[in-house]
C-alpha cells in the first residue's frame, strides 16, 4: 500500500562546512554552449564549502581524462593557497567522476568522495544553484551588450569573477567569497561593463603608418586577468585572421557603446563554425538572415 505514496524527500538544513575543504562540484551541459570560438562545449565549477569561493574550468569534452586534468589544476591552485582538499562532493556522474582515473587521484591525496544518490541532484544543491546563477548573469551581460553566443565562455568566466567579489547571504555578515578567502575587501574600481567598446593602444612598432596611422584599435571588453586590477582581457578584432583574446593594460573604455551592434552580430564571421551550426540546426538561422538581406535588396531595387 505504501508503494503508491512514495515521494522524494528534500533536506532543508545546510551541510556543516569543513574549514578549507572543497566539497561541492558540478558539471553543466547546455546545447547552445557548443558554439564557442575555442571549441568549448562544457564548463565545470569547484566551490569551497567554507568560503563559497568558486573556480570555473572549460571543457571540450567531458571525458574522465579531461575532467581529471582540470581537477589536478584546481588541486594545485588550492595547495598554493596553503589549503588542502578534504572531501569532494558531486552529483552522481558515473562517467565523469566515478571512474578509476578520478578516484585514483582522490585516493592519492586521501580525499573523501561523496557522490549524491542517483536522481537526487538537490543533494548537490550548492553547485547546482551556482550554475544557475552563473548562467543567468552571463546571459544578462551578453543580451545587454549584444554579444554573440560564441563568446559564452568569456561571459561565464567574467560572471564567476564578479560573483566572487559580490556579497552573499551564505556567509557571515554578507561577506564576499573573495573576502572570506583572502581576509581583505576586494577592489572593484577596475570593473567595466562586459561587451563595451575598449580602445587598445597600438605600440609604434606595430603601426602601419608611423606618423599618421591610428594609435589605437577598437576592441571589446571581455573580462579580467586573475586578481590584477590593471590588466583587462579584451577581444582584438584585428589580431590574427578572425580576431583573438588578448590581455592589455594600455586601454581606454567607452562603456556607453557596445562593441557589437545588431547588424554587426549578424554578419561577423568566426572561425570553424560551419560544421557546428549545421549539426545543431543553427544553419536555419543563417538562411533566415540571408533571406532577409535578399528581400531588402529586392525592395530597394
Amino acid at each position: 500500500m505504501r508503494s503508491g505514496k512514495a515521494t522524494t524527500t528534500y533536506s532543508t538544513h545546510q551541510s556543516t562546512p569543513v574549514l578549507n575543504a572543497v566539497c561541492a562540484c558540478a558539471l553543466d551541459l547546455c546545447r547552445l554552449m557548443k558554439h564557442s570560438i575555442g571549441g568549448v562545449q562544457y564548463y565545470i565549477i569547484y566551490i569551497d564549502d567554507c568560503t563559497r569561493y568558486t573556480e570555473v574550468y572549460f571543457l571540450i569534452t567531458k571525458t574522465a581524462e579531461e575532467i581529471s586534468a582540470k581537477f589536478q589544476h584546481y588541486q594545485a591552485w588550492v595547495e598554493t593557497q596553503g589549503f588542502h582538499i578534504k572531501r569532494f562532493r558531486s552529483d552522481n556522474g558515473s562517467g565523469e567522476y566515478n571512474n578509476s582515473i578520478f578516484l585514483g587521484l582522490l585516493g592519492e591525496k586521501g580525499i573523501a568522495f561523496e557522490p549524491s544518490p542517483p536522481y537526487t541532484q538537490h543533494k548537490n544543491g550548492t553547485a547546482e544553484r551556482m550554475i544557475q546563477t552563473l548562467n543567468a548573469k552571463a546571459q544578462s551581460m551578453m543580451l545587454d551588450a549584444n554579444v554573440p553566443i560564441v563568446f559564452w565562455p568569456e561571459a561565464i568566466r567574467t560572471a564567476c569573477y564578479l560573483h566572487r567579489r559580490s556579497p552573499t547571504s551564505s556567509l557571515t555578515d554578507n561577506r564576499s567569497p573573495y573576502e572570506a578567502l583572502y581576509s581583505t575587501i576586494p577592489k572593484i574600481g577596475h570593473l567595466r561593463r562586459f561587451g563595451c567598446r575598449v580602445y587598445k593602444h597600438i605600440p609604434p612598432a606595430q603601426r602601419t603608418e608611423k606618423k599618421f596611422g591610428d594609435r589605437s584599435s577598437m576592441c571589446m571588453m571581455l573580462g579580467y586577468v586573475h586578481n590584477t586590477t590593471k590588466i583587462w582581457r579584451i577581444w582584438d578584432f584585428k589580431s590574427g585572421r578572425t580576431g583573438r583574446a588578448v590581455e592589455c593594460s594600455s586601454v581606454v573604455f567607452d562603456e556607453e557603446e557596445n562593441a557589437h551592434t545588431e547588424e554587426q552580430k549578424e554578419v561577423i564571421k568566426f572561425p570553424d563554425m560551419t560544421d557546428e551550426v549545421q549539426a545543431d540546426g543553427a544553419q536555419d538561422r543563417i538562411h533566415e538572415i540571408n533571406d532577409a538581406h535578399d528581400s531588402q535588396e529586392n525592395t530597394s531595387e
